[in-house]
């Protein structure tokens, strides 16, 4: 499988329109899966139905949402662990400080060891393909990538 990129320039130094710019690869995202379509994926390859595997996930996502909300580290094993983490104004002082300075709270994802495999080039099997950007057209003579390599197993860029 390839992972699909195109190129942007972006400054060296955001904020200051002189600063020098170099091209950096985006991800471009080759489509979606839904959850009704994963299901029904892991239903085929095991003795479970679509819907019981709806269930599960469902019940899985409640109760991440609930531990996390608790405060808690998530850990699912192989797949990673999940934690609030939580972004705020400083303040001039420890006493000055308070919840009113807390601006916002993500959920942040620590892959474990089988993702973090799956997501290697070298070990993982990833490939890379650039392509346009969305509303551009493809480059002529490179096949839609820089390694002219169409048939997905040549690696066209680094990871990480």
């Amino acid at each position: 499988m390839a992972v699909n990129y195109s190129l942007t320039q972006i400054s060296t130094e955001p904020g200051n329109p002189s600063a020098p710019k170099k091209w950096y690869a985006k991800m471009q995202a080759s489509g979606e899966v839904t959850m009704d379509e994963m299901a029904e994926e892991i239903a085929y390859a095991t003795t479970l139905t679509d819907g019981d595997v709806l269930n599960a996930i469902r019940a899985l996502l409640r109760q991440l949402n609930k531990h996390l909300a608790a405060g808690k580290i998530v850990r699912l094993e192989n797949f990673g662990s999940f934690q609030l983490q939580l972004h705020s104004e400083g303040a001039d002082t420890e006493e000055e400080f308070t919840p009113a300075n807390i601006t916002g709270v993500s959920v942040q994802y620590r892959p474990g060891r089988a993702t973090q495999a799956a997501t290697r080039a070298d070990a993982g099997g990833l490939t890379f393909r650039r392509v346009p950007k969305l509303g551009e057209a493809p480059a002529t003579g490179s096949g839609g990538n820089d390694g002219g390599n169409d048939d997905d197993t040549g690696s066209d860029g680094s990871f990480g």
